[in-house]
């Protein structure tokens, strides 16, 4: 049985937005410098801690101090929102070490995207929250978002009666038909690696959502076939593709959307892809969660239910 969904409260004027960092570190500070900005000129107010800073290999620091600092943003009475720094590697390492005793009161709007698919699923696994899949704190898709993004981030975190349709030129629907379910997913890297955890995604009856960075179309067509024969994809309602960024061949006369096709387009369900969400420069934000209808003949993802309360 799904667990309960919980949204979190919106946001207001003078709302402050913690910045966390529990995955990978950063090597300097202008990105962040430039997303801070933004979130200033929406009129919220950003803490963070010089810990966001630490570096510990490929990390941003240890996994104690990134499991330590997430909870404790969380309990924090004067956050009202956290927001991950950056992505890379490392959120799974903190799964043992996250106390949900200390977590499972605090619900609050949490956004991130790559590696941070990892604590959306938990989140929503162990206790149902609604998140949010946008631009991070250090991420050039926050620190140069559109206007056309901003409005869409800032309603999605403030206002409890926004629920938009979705609509854009580069839409393109490779399987027709309306579906509806709660959208689900993230990077498919993570989403692959979540199998047989306790935070192992659930896609029955869902919208799954997948994007990547970087992989070559093989490592695609594993995961995905990973996702096939662990009959993750038996029963998706539909499937709602965002970017592959970097993903074509270096050689070969095929696309990344050729193994994309010929993984996906045999399940027979609504598929809508091109949608600008992930590692591109666009990256409009999605609500995890939330019911959604998927119209793959009108190209347009319709959201159901408000992301906050």
């Amino acid at each position: 049985m799904d667990i309960p969904t919980v949204r979190p409260r919106a946001l207001r004027p003078g709302s402050q937005i913690g910045i966390a960092a529990p995955a990978g570190p950063i090597e300097n500070r202008e990105g962040l410098d430039r997303g801070i900005a933004v979130l200033e000129r929406l009129g919220f107010r950003v803490r963070f801690d010089d810990r966001i800073f630490e570096s510990f290999r490929y990390l941003a620091g240890t996994d104690e101090a990134r499991a330590e600092e997430l909870q404790f943003l969380f309990e924090d009475p004067s956050i009202d929102a956290i927001l991950a720094l950056r992505g890379g590697f490392g959120c799974a390492r903190l799964i043992p070490l996250l106390d949900e005793g200390r977590l499972r009161p605090h619900c609050k709007l949490f956004m991130g995207f790559s590696d941070l698919t990892t604590l959306h699923l938990f989140f929503r696994r162990r206790f149902g929250w609604v998140t949010i899949h946008g631009p991070m704190a250090a991420s050039a898709s926050l620190g140069n978002i559109s206007p056309a993004e901003e409005k869409n981030l800032y309603s999605l975190l403030t206002d409890p009666q926004y629920m938009p349709q979705l609509s854009f030129a580069e839409l393109e629907g490779w399987v027709p038909g309306v579906a509806e379910g709660k959208l689900v997913g993230g990077c498919l890297s993570l989403v692959a690696a979540s199998i047989g955890t306790p935070y192992e995604i659930r896609t029955e009856g869902r919208i799954l959502f997948l994007e990547d960075l970087g992989e070559e179309p093989y490592r695609i067509d594993r995961m995905l076939t990973h996702l096939r024969l662990a009959h993750m994809l038996d029963s998706v309602a539909g499937i709602l593709l965002g970017g592959f960024h970097d993903c074509n061949p270096e050689r070969g006369d095929y696309t990344i959307e050729d193994t994309l096709r010929e993984n996906l387009e045999p399940l027979g369900v609504p598929l809508l892809a091109r949608f600008p969400s992930g590692h591109g420069t666009e990256n409009w934000a999605l609500p995890l969660g939330v019911r959604v209808r998927l119209d793959a003949q009108a190209q347009r993802l319709e959201v159901l239910e408000p992301s906050v309360v």
